[in-house]
């Protein structure tokens, strides 16, 4: 076992297998790959699977393929999810409860997305404790087209939450 907070990528069918942003991030966080593939992956089969993994409280990340899936997740056992982030959702359902989630989220967005980045702000409006962030130079794949800026940002909201900083000057994030 090992001391580092843990961090569960829900990964949607079709989408990479682990990237440079995940070993970039398996730096800091204990990251553990699920995979969240529809509609065998329901979200109390991946609750199942983390109960049996012994996780009390975990950190949930999942790209476009798996954000509705991770959102039914964070619904089932919030007082579980530390932190939620979503990589480029492109839909989000039960709306009414969406507004209801209380845990701290990220949602990001690459500024090459031409199509999805409209989900972002509705999923902000709707959720009292989210974050859309925009990383510059990438499409919807941000942690394949830019690894460093999304491991960068998205290890500082989960070690942080809200106190998260996104810098005005040039860095990995913003070029």
């Amino acid at each position: 076992m090992t001391d580092r907070p843990a961090l569960v990528h829900l990964r949607g069918a079709g989408e990479p297998e682990p990237t440079a942003a995940h070993a970039l991030l398996s730096q800091r966080f204990r990251v553990i790959v699920l995979e969240a593939g529809e509609p065998a992956s329901t979200p109390d089969s991946l609750v199942r699977a983390i109960d049996r993994l012994g996780l009390e409280t975990f950190n949930l990340l999942a790209g476009a393929a798996a954000s509705r899936t991770a959102l039914g997740v964070a619904l089932q056992v919030p007082e579980r999810v530390a932190a939620l982030v979503l990589e480029a959702p492109t839909a989000i359902s039960e709306e009414r409860r969406v507004a209801e989630l209380a845990t701290p989220t990220l949602v990001l967005y690459g500024t090459l997305d031409p199509v999805t980045p409209a989900v972002g702000r509705r999923i902000a409006t709707l959720m009292r404790n989210c974050h859309l962030v925009f990383v510059y130079a990438a499409g919807p794949t941000i942690g394949i087209d830019r690894p460093e800026a999304f491991a960068e940002v998205v290890g500082d909201f989960l070690e942080r939450h809200e106190a998260f900083v996104i810098r005005r000057t040039a860095t990995v994030i913003h070029p």
